[in-house]
């Protein structure tokens, strides 16, 4: 099992993996891609869109699992591929906050959540894995 601390690297560098990806979607920011349906029809802004709030959305979960109150929802800007990473970064500083505060033992601890139950853990894995899917799809627009 992973510990909070490779837990939270692994945040880490899926983060950067958005990064990239934002700054290499200038040229197809808006461009939606032809013959998708739902998720898969999304531009790289709307992707944006979703992926750094739903980092926060989970964090937010894992707080409440942890026995802290919800978040505020928070609306990230991505006119831009650069407001978008500073976005990221500004939803990632509020996202270490809670996931700093992990321990071992938290990660245990489960949240009723969309998905069904989920421990801290595994939304931690999500949330790794969900950023670097649709870190592939901002990607594969261009």
């Amino acid at each position: 099992m992973a510990t909070p601390k490779e837990l939270r690297q692994a945040v880490v560098d899926a983060r950067a993996d958005l990064h990239s990806a934002f700054h290499s979607a200038h040229d197809t920011w808006e461009t939606k891609p032809a013959g998708g349906e739902g998720e898969d029809a999304w531009s790289p802004r709307q992707v944006a869109q979703h992926i750094i709030g739903a980092e926060l959305f989970f964090a937010g979960l894992i707080a409440q699992a942890c026995g802290a109150p919800p978040l505020e929802r928070q609306v990230p800007n991505v006119e831009s591929p650069a407001d978008a990473a500073a976005s990221l970064t500004r939803f990632s500083a509020m996202s270490d906050e809670i996931l700093s505060h992990v321990t071992e033992d938290d990660l245990a601890k489960v949240q009723q959540t969309r998905l069904g139950e989920l421990s801290v853990q595994q939304m931690l894995a999500l949330i790794v894995s969900h950023a670097h899917d649709h870190a592939k799809q901002i990607r594969a627009a261009g």
